[in-house]
């Protein structure tokens, strides 16, 4: 039998191996997620297609609700919360009918100066092909064979968006019927989801406050402000005779939920086609609305709209939309900010209960607004303008002297 001394040498050569043998469990451990989440990718993103259906459909509860009690407020809706819901539906889809009964035939008609457009758009290629070789440089812009290259591509485009619209009105559909149980019963919700954490309820209470209303907040003014700029847009295009002012308009309109790029992206679209299409004049006629449309929204209307609600830098908004549309594509570009704004919020919180604070204050009246939520630029600003803390009287517990 092995004595103990030769029984200590074998523990200590074992000894040895340990950490290297440690950080192989941990790497064949993070190998086998690995492939559980490869085996597992299509549940997932089905989950996950799932679960934006519940997102988008909370957000249009939240932009609602304040019309839903604003109308249960009048006695004819009193106490008729669901008539009130459907009511509210029936005139928003009436009104979206009309809007698209009304630009119908105006993108008919613009859709028939297409071939005229089309052997303008060559020309001008061809005059800046000509112009690129005058020049010496090396070179080639791609040209269609045939001036109906551009018509074949923009009728492919248009039946691969008809081939997937069934999918989407599915879609939409089931976000309106999701909505309109959450603004139905939306708050027992919330009240029987409060129950699951017992001895959490302050927690529970203030994130869904934080979330409710920085995301309400902020989907509200983005909608606001596309629906001005896409207005502005098409209008002011419409006037100075710019070709497809319509679609410029439809277009800035989903273009600005796209924070801080998606506007001056759809104007600079408009400044390009009327230059390209009507000329040097109609180009600064368009370059001047597209500058006044970017004043207003800038310095007039996202101060005053969305401010409220993110109160974050803009490098910071800037990098948030970045790092969300490298991570998600468009839903990460469209959900970056609002993000950005909540870590802001939860961070300041964290900021004032570092500091021994309360992380909400509510007003005299009792009540709790938007307004008392912390944000952590905030808190670090009136932090370094009331100087450091050691500078500062330390209270004295009662019975001290």
């Amino acid at each position: 039998m092995p004595d103990a001394k030769q029984e200590g040498h074998t523990a200590r050569a074992w000894h040895h191996l340990e950490p290297p043998a440690r950080i192989l469990v941990y790497l064949l451990i993070a190998l086998t997620l690995v492939l559980l989440y490869h085996q597992s990718e299509y549940l997932v993103v089905r989950l996950f297609n799932v679960l934006l259906l519940f997102v988008f459909a909370a957000i249009v509860a939240l932009l609602l609700t304040p019309l839903i009690d604003w109308m249960e407020t009048l006695p004819v809706f009193k106490g008729r919360r669901v008539f009130s819901v459907l009511l509210l539906y029936v005139v928003i889809i009436g009104l979206i009918a009309g809007v698209i009964a009304l630009v119908t035939p105006l993108l008919i008609d613009q859709a028939k100066q297409l071939p005229t457009l089309e052997s303008r758009a060559l020309a001008v290629v061809r005059s800046l092909q000509a112009a690129i070789d005058s020049a010496g440089i090396p070179l080639k812009l791609s040209l269609p064979s045939a001036t109906s290259g551009i018509s074949t591509a923009v009728l492919g485009s248009v039946f691969g968006v008809l081939s997937g619209t069934l999918g989407t009105l599915i879609n939409l559909l089931l976000v309106v019927v999701i909505s309109i149980y959450l603004l139905v019963q939306g708050r027992q919700l919330i009240a029987t989801m409060r129950r699951l954490f017992p001895g959490r309820e302050e927690v529970y209470d203030f994130t869904l406050l934080a979330v409710g209303t920085t995301v309400g907040q902020y989907a509200r003014g983005q909608l606001i402000m596309s629906l001005v700029m896409g207005t502005y847009t098409g209008v002011a295009m419409t006037i100075i005779g710019v070709p497809y002012a319509v679609v410029l308009g439809i277009l800035t309109f989903f273009l600005e939920f796209l924070p801080l790029i998606g506007a001056p992206i759809g104007m600079g679209l408009a400044v390009l086609i009327a230059l390209i299409f009507k000329g040097p004049f109609v180009g600064l006629l368009a370059l001047a609305v597209a500058v006044g449309g970017h004043a207003i929204e800038a310095y007039i209307l996202g101060p005053r709209v969305t401010g409220s609600a993110t109160r974050i830098h803009p490098l910071v908004a800037m990098a948030a939309l970045l790092i969300g549309a490298d991570l998600g594509g468009i839903l990460g570009a469209l959900f970056g900010v609002p993000i950005a704004a909540l870590l802001n919020v939860f961070l300041g919180a964290l900021y004032r209960a570092r500091r021994g604070e309360e992380a909400l204050s509510a007003s005299p009246s009792g009540e709790v607004h938007a307004e008392a939520l912390p944000r952590l630029s905030e808190e670090i600003s009136e932090t370094a303008e009331e100087g450091p803390l050691e500078d500062k009287p330390v209270p004295h517990a009662a019975g001290e002297r």
